[in-house]
């Protein structure tokens, strides 16, 4: 026997091997008693050597079997680790009709209305620093009440955006628009369901390994009356960690729009999309404050655009900026189709009803993970949950999504009519 180890460092124990590092212990154990000559003093180190096994592994399984009788239970399934200071996105839906309703019967709200709030909802107890810098993500701020008295209120531009793009989806709806949503999501390897555990009885057990593994990223559009047909594209992620948004880029998600999209819309659809920086790249890529004096009057020059010799570079970005045609690539290339792009406001996944949609298709295949699944195998699920995906899915997706509509109409032309008091 050399020193290699034999086991790969990292892979998680199954159940049967804490149960042979058990039976290895007890046999360090009873070495020691019956040879004394021979140094065996420290069972658990010549368990660890025997076995690959770390020796604080090892003390851990013991002392868990000494004090229960059973080895040390398997790790959860999938990617369910819950990091008990973060605040899922699930509850800030909560969270916003909560203070809403707070502003609107005149009552203060803040950041410990809000703690006590999500300890009901989720059992545990969210630092306050954690809901305060969660509220400014989600567009809350500070402002005085009509009693002088600093309570959350939502950030002006948040309310407009959203206003704007209620009113303008509503009047495409009445133009004849078919809405067309898409989003991108992502899918982990070791993606299971909440439930995805066998019963000791059964003797069936699936082991979680460190980490979430590879992950397939994936885009897709839907109409009321389900997916949109051949416009599903999943690739494999060229990392494993990070915002899966890293993994889309212009080029990529141009060419979906051109080759996938475009040719199986109805007509007059209008897409719905979020603000992705890659869902918003113009014609011309140019970054005005990375050019020279000299490029920045070329420029102004080339596209008819007055300015004066005195003015210095700043004036000149400046002039720049505001005559840069900023309207994305594939808003144009939609438009040449007579097809309408609308942007979702910011902080708002709620009207997008192929968020809910990832929900169903991600817990599908995560009931579909067992031990020794492959990676090429999790595509094979992704691709029958959305063939799984209904019709009336669909359209139940799109009603709840048209009654959130309007319940923020209602409440915006309220908080309007509400804060116009204020001074």
């Amino acid at each position: 026997m050399n020193d290699k180890v034999l086991r790969k460092k990292g892979k998680p124990l199954s159940i049967d091997e804490k149960w042979m590092v058990i039976q290895v212990y007890q046999k360090c154990n009873e070495e020691r008693d019956q040879t004394p000559y021979v140094a065996t003093e420290d069972a658990h180190s010549r368990t660890a050597n025997y076995t690959g096994v770390g020796r604080r592994q090892v003390v851990e399984i013991i002392r868990h079997f000494k004090d229960t009788g059973c080895v040390v239970p398997s790790s959860s399934a999938g990617n369910r680790i819950v990091h008990y200071t973060n605040i899922p996105s699930i509850a800030e839906e909560q969270i916003r009709q909560f203070i809403f309703e707070r502003h609107l019967a005149g009552e203060v709200c803040n950041a410990n209305h809000i703690q006590d709030l999500l300890k009901e909802m989720l059992k545990r107890e969210i630092p306050s620093r954690t809901i305060q810098n969660h509220l400014d993500r989600m567009g809350f701020s500070y402002a005085r009440t009509r009693k002088k008295v600093r309570s959350l209120r939502e950030k002006l531009y948040v309310r407009q955006q959203r206003h704007s793009y209620l009113h303008n989806i509503q009047s495409l709806r009445n133009l004849g628009y078919s809405p067309v949503y898409l989003d991108e999501s992502f899918l982990h390897h070791y993606h299971g369901h909440q439930f995805s555990w066998f019963s000791e009885t059964i003797g069936d057990y699936l082991e979680r390994p460190a980490g979430k593994g590879r992950r397939w990223c994936f885009i897709h559009a839907m109409l009321q009356t389900g997916l949109t047909a051949n416009t599903c594209y999943i690739f494999e992620a060229k990392k494993s960690t990070g915002d899966y948004h890293d993994m889309f880029n212009a080029p990529h998600f141009q060419e979906w729009w051109i080759n996938q999209l475009m040719p199986n819309l109805s007509e007059k659809s209008v897409i719905i999309m979020d603000r992705a920086t890659f869902h918003l790249v113009p014609e011309e890529q140019i970054i005005p404050t990375a050019m020279r004096k000299s490029e920045l009057q070329n420029w102004l020059t080339q596209k008819q655009v007055l300015w004066e010799e005195y003015w210095l570079k700043p004036q000149l970005i400046e002039q720049v900026n505001a005559s840069i045609d900023k309207t994305p690539i594939v808003q144009k290339i939609a438009e040449q189709k007579n097809h309408k792009v609308l942007l979702l406001p910011v902080h708002h996944p709620e009207l997008n009803p192929i968020e809910t949609l990832w929900a169903i298709v991600k817990n599908e295949c995560g009931k579909l993970l067992r031990q020794g699944t492959q990676f090429k195998q999790v595509r094979e699920h992704l691709e029958t949950a959305f063939n799984h995906i209904t019709p009336e899915t669909c359209h139940g997706l799109y009603d709840k999504v048209q009654r959130k509509e309007e319940e923020y109409w209602l409440t915006d032309v309220e908080l309007d009519s509400l804060d116009e008091d204020i001074v």
